[in-house]
């Protein structure tokens, strides 16, 4: 799928930012997703630091930001896509950085509530709505 959507991308005039935005958009963001499910990360990174470029608004930017936070976590680099996820996170108005004590601790009480259960009662507990 990733071919199909370079080749629409080789297709694109010069100004195709200015003159088929959408599309362009479109095309982009489907091929960087293509880029991350084949583990591409080069084309993946050409990709996302044009939409970061040319896109016109913060949304249109996020798809590219979370398939590059993906790409992160996916090649063992956990701290810099959780820091980015923070940044991205943080853009959007929520604010998840407090002191470390804090978040340690919420982590030791959900070890605690977790402790007397098994992985198995764990995966197989339905879904509450």
């Amino acid at each position: 799928a990733y071919f199909y959507f370079d080749n629409g991308i080789s297709f694109l005039r010069k100004k195709h930012w200015e003159e088929y935005y959408a599309l362009s958009l479109e095309l982009f963001d489907l091929a960087a997703k293509c880029a991350l499910t084949n583990g591409d990360t080069v084309s993946l990174q050409l990709l996302y630091e044009q939409v970061l470029t040319y896109g016109r608004t913060f949304e249109d930017k996020l798809n590219v930001m979370y398939f590059s936070t993906c790409a992160l976590a996916f090649s063992s680099r956990l701290p810099e896509s959780i820091e980015k996820g923070l940044d991205i996170l943080s853009k959007l108005g929520i604010e998840l950085r407090g002191d470390e004590s804090s978040m340690e601790a919420c982590v030791q009480e959900t070890k605690s509530l977790l402790s007397g259960y098994t992985d198995n009662d764990i995966l197989n507990t339905r879904r509450t709505t």
